[in-house]
């Protein structure tokens, strides 16, 4: 079953000159208007961009001395992460995280279109390219990552990178739980 879409409303048709000289100067107007609104709401959102930057890289900058402050202690202290990546504080969570592993160019002198030729010159290296035109199958590379030794990889202009990122991820508080905070100091 086909659904018709009724068409654009009818509009009254345009008997005149006259008539069609209003009607595109209203159209002007309207775009004038919008034009004119487009550029004050830039311009508020410019203002208030701007009356937020100073406290923002301020507040950034204090950020980014007291993590690594704290990324300092973490790395210093090694103890606290043996068991586990990560250490529960009491307004925080610390810890590490490992982003999953990904196929990177050895160098950036390296093209992929280069790495393809390499992986089609070596023997082992046709079963990661994908036809038609060689290009380079990343997924296949990374599920059999274990087979490959890193400098093996480098002679055709790959690495597998995976890395460990420091992050603080706060305790999320609800007002309830902040009211209690605030009536048991009370």
């Amino acid at each position: 079953m086909t659904t018709a879409y009724p068409g654009p409303p009818a509009f009254p048709t345009i008997q005149s000159r006259h008539e069609l000289d209003a009607v595109v100067e209203n159209i002007v107007q309207m775009q004038l208007e919008h034009a004119a609104l487009e550029q004050a709401q830039e311009h508020e959102i410019a203002a208030t961009r701007q009356k937020f930057r100073a406290p923002l890289a301020e507040l950034e900058r204090y950020l980014t001395h007291e993590t690594a402050w704290v990324e300092t202690w973490a790395k210093r202290n090694p103890a606290w992460f043996v068991d586990r990546p990560s250490l529960a504080l009491t307004h925080a969570t610390i810890g590490y995280r490992v982003s999953p592993p990904r196929v990177e160019r050895a160098s950036r002198k390296w093209t992929w279109t280069e790495i393809s030729q390499k992986l089609g010159e070596v023997a082992w290296g046709r079963r990661y390219l994908r036809q038609p035109s060689p290009e380079v199958n990343k997924e296949a590379i990374l599920a059999n990552r274990a087979e490959f030794d890193p400098a093996e990889l480098r002679q055709v202009g790959v690495k597998i990178v995976q890395e460990t990122r420091f992050y603080i991820t706060p305790h999320r508080t609800t007002e309830a739980t902040e009211e209690s905070a605030l009536e048991e100091a009370a």
